[in-house]
């Protein structure tokens, strides 16, 4: 996009021509800057704030919830767009997240966004087909290698848990003792799998149920390190803070994604010959014992590039080109193009009048405003996905 050119300075002196030198006689003309720049952001889906950011990480079969854009403007989504070979019939419909949970992995293309204390997160099931490569199930301590307790960490008491699990028949259950410390679980001798088409691209996912993550009022974990690979002088490594959607590790179970690209290898690694396996629980001082962590579904999987195209929030920029929600400054710029400039000044305007009791002049520019208004939406209506919402039965999508 092409740097904004109105500067907040000379927004105010289009507003005060429009009112007759009158704009300057507000108490704080930036205040009225950003309220009708809110205002008109939160009226109408302006389409010098679309906006493209890489979806992170890749999309992935079986991994639903992904970061938002950080400036995503309520549910304002545009596209999902593969960046290369877009199938045609890659059709996204958006919908609310009850209805999304019910349907994931039986139809595609779909797309819901969760706000939760004033974040956002993409709830994502696209892909029909992609590497993945599943590198323990978690259905048995010793049934594919085998899951034990690591010698001098705080881990103990490994079994199979057949009643608290996110696939197949269990997850992997042990216990962790108080104290500052690590705890440490790892599965060795497991049928061997070949991720030599995973190398460099893929990431590692699996799932660690959390029993009680704020203990004593103190974060129970600082971390947690997989390591995989031949054995325990040849493997990968790598650290991760929080979970895969970027967000704090909570109670319950958490998706834990370790990517590939920038681990740290130990000794050299054969990737075709994946055996081995280690999770190390990093634990702050204060940490109280706890029984019945769990881990299930530990899966490598390569992902597909995507953008996603939306609608933003941020109504201006610095001259750094910076985004930012609200103006600060005189040299600030304003992110709209001609016609909405002009928009977003009778907004201004009125808001001003309002301060001043122009009671005429109110309405005028409301007036002119909402004139501006409709012309430009019979040119340039919104994009954005409406909320579609199926009260039938659940329709499975063949390809």
């Amino acid at each position: 996009m092409a740097t904004p050119v109105i500067t907040q300075t000379e927004f105010f002196a289009i507003v005060n021509g429009m009112m007759h030198q009158k704009f300057s006689q507000v108490a704080d003309r930036q205040v009225v800057a950003n309220r009708a720049v809110r205002y008109v952001i939160g009226d109408m889906d302006l389409r010098s704030h679309k906006r493209r950011s890489v979806l992170s990480p890749n999309m992935f079969v079986g991994v639903f919830d992904y970061a938002a854009p950080a400036t995503l403007k309520g549910n304002k989504i545009i596209d999902i767009r593969r960046q290369v070979n877009r199938p045609s019939y890659e059709r996204w419909l958006l919908v609310d997240e009850a209805d999304f949970d019910r349907r994931k992995n039986i139809s595609n293309y779909r797309i819901a966004i969760r706000d939760e204390e004033f974040s956002k997160l993409l709830r994502i099931d696209g892909l029909p087909t992609t590497k993945n490569a599943t590198i323990h199930n978690c259905n048995s301590v010793a049934g594919n290698g085998t899951w034990a307790a690591v010698a001098g960490t705080d881990a103990s008491n490994v079994t199979l848990d057949s009643d608290n699990y996110i696939v197949g028949g269990g997850s992997i259950n042990f216990d962790t003792a108080a104290g500052a410390a690590t705890a440490a679980i790892e599965l060795t001798g497991a049928t061997q799998v070949d991720l030599t088409d995973h190398d460099e691209k893929g990431s590692i996912f699996l799932w660690v149920f959390i029993p009680d993550y704020s203990d004593a009022g103190a974060d129970v974990v600082t971390n947690f390190i997989l390591r995989w690979g031949n054995d325990s002088a040849a493997y990968w490594h790598r650290t991760v803070t929080v979970n895969n959607e970027g967000d704090t590790f909570h109670d319950g179970w958490n998706l834990l994604r370790f990517d590939w690209n920038g681990a740290t290898e130990v000794g050299t690694v054969d990737p075709a010959k994946i055996d081995y396996l280690r999770l190390t629980i990093t634990k702050p001082a204060g940490f109280d014992a706890d029984t019945d962590w769990r881990i299930d579904d530990i899966v490598s999987r390569v992902g597909e590039i995507y953008d996603v195209i939306y609608y933003t929030k941020f109504g201006w920029q610095t001259t750094a080109l910076v985004y930012i929600e609200e103006a600060t400054t005189t040299t600030d710029l304003i992110i709209a193009d001609t016609d909405e400039i002009e928009m977003i000044a009778f907004k201004a305007a009125e808001f001003a009048s309002q301060e001043l009791k122009e009671k005429d002049e109110i309405g005028y520019f409301k007036g002119e405003y909402e004139s501006s208004k409709k012309k430009y939406l019979s040119s340039n209506p919104s994009e954005a996905l409406k909320v579609q919402r199926n009260y039938g039965r659940v329709k499975i999508r063949k390809y």
